[in-house]
């Protein structure tokens, strides 16, 4: 079993636990099936804001797409919501992929 199958059964069994959501999303991404990484960052930004994880991941597959100011926005939200929730350590990694766009956008 693939393990996008095997989340997604987990998921019908537990339809709001943002850790298989997240994981899913991930797996979609890996797979480069971007839409569904997209609409599952999504839907876990709008029904679990504090899973801070989502907004570097989304952020970058946003990125990656072209979409930079939406990507550079979503981090800059989720580094408010990890200094709210003081998880300094998803806050270092989401400034610095904010150092290190806006860096290379300066090359």
């Amino acid at each position: 079993m693939s393990r996008i199958k095997e989340l997604e059964g987990m998921l019908e069994e537990s339809p709001d636990d943002p850790f298989i959501i997240y994981a899913l999303a991930r797996e979609y991404g890996k797979n480069s099936a971007t839409m569904q990484a997209l609409l599952m960052y999504e839907y876990l930004i709008n029904s679990h804001p504090t899973y801070i994880a989502t907004y570097y991941h989304y952020a970058k597959v946003l990125y990656e797409g072209g979409n930079r100011n939406q990507a550079l926005a979503l981090l800059n939200q989720g580094i408010e919501i990890g200094l709210k929730e003081k998880d300094m350590h998803a806050v270092g990694e989401m400034k610095g992929l904010v150092s290190q766009w806006t860096e290379s956008d300066d090359d």
